[in-house]
């Protein structure tokens, strides 16, 4: 099977992925990611209000159950920072500001790509293509540690780009880190075409996942070899769980009956809420007995947690709505609603926001469960969800889906795949239908 994208919606997601480089050279990334998934999202709708009963079954768009939920759970996200803007008086002007410069490059991204799963793009394109783009991580990697080595500094540059608004992380050109965070031992962190370390651990992650697919056995090795370089080279301990943990999950999750499938898959929603006290508990033991030490990044992200929730109280239902740009001394003027995801869900977005994305997340989670013992595809996108639900731990992982929107683009696949879900030894079938 040719894997050369054969329409404008794979040549679109072909060419973009292969040119991640280029394009993050121009630091055009929160430019055109975004831009892309409102093309395509215009593709789906499009065709979906144009066809007609005579349109060929193969050419009809539908969209699935689980996207719908997305779609409205990030609508009712874009709702609370209304709400949130015109209960603190900031102004029609700056939630139009905060709607185009914030929502629509992230939450929003979580809706529009899984919806752009419902054209016509194949996974065996996405899989290549992850595959090419992680061999040309591997040389830029590998360029980078013996600049490490050699004491050759990292070149370093803001894009002009910039005017397009954002913070300027997301358009600074980085390849690597030497350094560490509040007085910690420098150390490398590769950044390759992530605006943070952490960011290309989940990135790498997903593309190790991708590249797991390929047919091409040669394709494959340098892929899932290009996706765990990106995640050890990045540094986070979150992610590099990831590759360890994500396929024990994933085997229980689609080895098992439905009642192991069921404690696994509501301790993984609980790990990814709880795993920055875990994560910090283990770190805290292992710097004891090794060096005496903990860890002062760590104790700034536990106080950004403190302070997040005890000021989401201010706004308990629909949250601040902005970020606070300069955080007390107690955190070290970190932003608040910053570094934590959970405890930033709730201080943005409220109540209403913290249900609207978590029961998205979960309900796919779910789905995805029940496909993955029949299908590759939805088993790929359940270890995709499992990365993003670990992630939590570390990152705000909506400020990073321009940068994993590839994996998002396969969930919606796997959501749009028509699957069995229970089948008895009878006729009576239960299935998800596109």
């Amino acid at each position: 099977m040719s894997v050369k994208p054969q329409n404008f919606e794979e040549k679109l997601v072909w060419y973009t992925i292969i040119l991640t480089y280029p394009i993050y050279f121009l630091g055009a990334q929160l430019v055109w990611i975004p831009a892309l998934g409102f093309i395509l999202a215009g593709c789906v709708f499009k065709r979906w209000w144009f066809q007609t009963k005579d349109t060929p079954e193969s050419e009809k768009i539908s969209i699935p159950l689980s996207v719908w939920i997305w779609i409205v759970g990030m609508l009712f996200i874009e709702l609370t920072i209304f709400m949130s803007h015109m209960e603190f008086d900031l102004g029609i002007p700056k939630f139009v500001f905060t709607t185009v410069n914030n929502w629509a490059r992230t939450w929003a991204l979580m809706a529009l790509f899984p919806l752009a799963g419902c054209l016509k793009i194949r996974p065996q394109v996405i899989y290549r293509a992850a595959c090419i783009l992680c061999l040309q991580s591997l040389i830029l990697a590998t360029i980078c540690y013996f600049m490490y080595l050699l004491r050759i500094p990292s070149f370093s540059y803001v894009s002009p780009l910039v005017a397009f608004r954002g913070s300027a992380s997301f358009y600074t050109v980085n390849l690597f880190d030497v350094g560490g965070d509040f007085g910690e031992a420098r150390q490398f962190r590769l950044r390759l075409f992530a605006n943070f370390a952490n960011n290309l651990g989940i990135i790498g992650n997903i593309y190790f996942f991708l590249s797991s697919q390929e047919a091409n056995k040669k394709w494959r090795w340098i892929g899932t070899i290009g996706g765990a370089a990106m995640v050890v080279g990045s540094g986070s301990r979150s992610t590099i769980v990831c590759l360890v943990a994500v396929p024990i999950a994933s085997w229980l999750l689609t080895n098992f009956g439905w009642y192991i499938q069921l404690i696994v898959g509501l301790l993984s929603v609980v790990i990814g809420m709880i795993a920055p006290q875990l994560i910090e508990l283990m770190q805290t033991a292992w710097d004891r007995v090794i060096s005496g030490v903990r860890r002062s990044s760590e104790v700034v992200r536990k106080r950004l947690a403190e302070v997040t929730m005890n000021r989401w109280m201010e706004a308990p239902i629909w949250g601040h709505g902005v970020v606070e740009e300069k955080g007390p001394k107690y955190t070290e003027h970190m932003p608040i609603g910053t570094h934590n995801h959970w405890p930033d869900l709730f201080y943005l977005h409220g109540v209403v926001g913290f249900l609207a994305f978590t029961f998205a997340i979960v309900w796919g989670f779910v789905e995805l469960t029940l496909k993955a013992r029949k299908s590759a595809i939805a088993k790929t996108a359940l270890n995709i969800y499992l990365v993003l639900l670990i992630a939590t731990a570390a990152v705000d992982i909506q400020l990073a889906s321009y940068l994993y929107w590839q994996g998002l683009i396969l969930t919606g696949i796997a959501f749009k795949e028509d699957v069995p879900i229970f089948a008895d030894r009878q006729t009576r079938t239960l299935s998800f239908k596109s």
